[in-house]
């Protein structure tokens, strides 16, 4: 039974405005591309056997340092991609309150909202459990290069803890760029939002985040 190393890829663009990007290919940022290196760094000297990352390039990217140092390729799987955005891709969350007032304010409040043309967390949570329960019953450790939303999942799922709603109001914050969360079968949640390779860490608060008075 494997032990994954799931990583929320590398600073992307758009990500610092918070931009809902899904499904779009965004590369790395420079900080991004230094996550990378740093994750190489962290995990180059574990007897690591497969690299399964979401077929967005992001993902891809974060995990080409640690795959050239351990001489293994990096296999793809749709399964692993970030929430399908639909007609919110590309907007910023003040874009999104202005066109959908009402969605967004359910979104904003907890709900489990589709997205116009795209998903909801329930979709991604389907996808997402069935392509990790594979890899968790295979040869491992494994890392796993996904994204925020599916990294959330994956913790909640495997620390036993149900929640029906939008997942970034749950109990778990959103995890950083290119933190580890460690996974044993069983599941087991070992770590979550390991970020001790990476020299600075940003303010990771979504807009809608409460934020607590002085």
């Amino acid at each position: 039974m494997a032990t994954l190393f799931v990583v929320r890829h590398g600073e992307a663009e758009g990500n610092s405005s918070h931009r809902f990007i899904g499904h779009s290919q965004m590369h790395l940022t420079e900080t991004g591309r230094r996550q990378a290196q740093a994750l190489a760094d962290r995990l180059g000297e574990l007897p690591i056997e497969r690299i399964v990352a979401s077929d967005l390039v992001r993902c891809v990217e974060t995990v080409e340092p640690l795959a050239r140092r351990l001489g293994l390729e990096i296999e793809t799987d749709p399964r692993l991609r970030e929430v399908s955005n639909g007609e919110w891709t590309g907007l910023l969350p003040e874009e999104i309150a202005e066109r959908w007032p009402q969605l967004w304010k359910a979104y904003t409040a907890g709900e489990d909202v589709r997205r116009p043309g795209g998903e909801r967390w329930r979709d991604v949570a389907e996808r997402v459990l069935a392509a990790v329960t594979e890899l968790l019953d295979g040869p491992g450790p494994v890392v796993v290069s996904t994204h925020s939303g599916p990294t959330v999942i994956l913790a909640m799922w495997a620390a036993g803890v149900r929640h029906e709603g939008n997942i970034f109001r749950g109990p778990f914050g959103a995890p950083h760029n290119a933190s580890i969360t460690v996974i044993e079968a069983g599941p087991r949640l070992v770590s979550y939002n390991d970020v001790g390779h990476v020299a600075s860490v940003p303010d990771q608060r979504l807009p809608f985040s409460p934020v607590k008075n002085p």
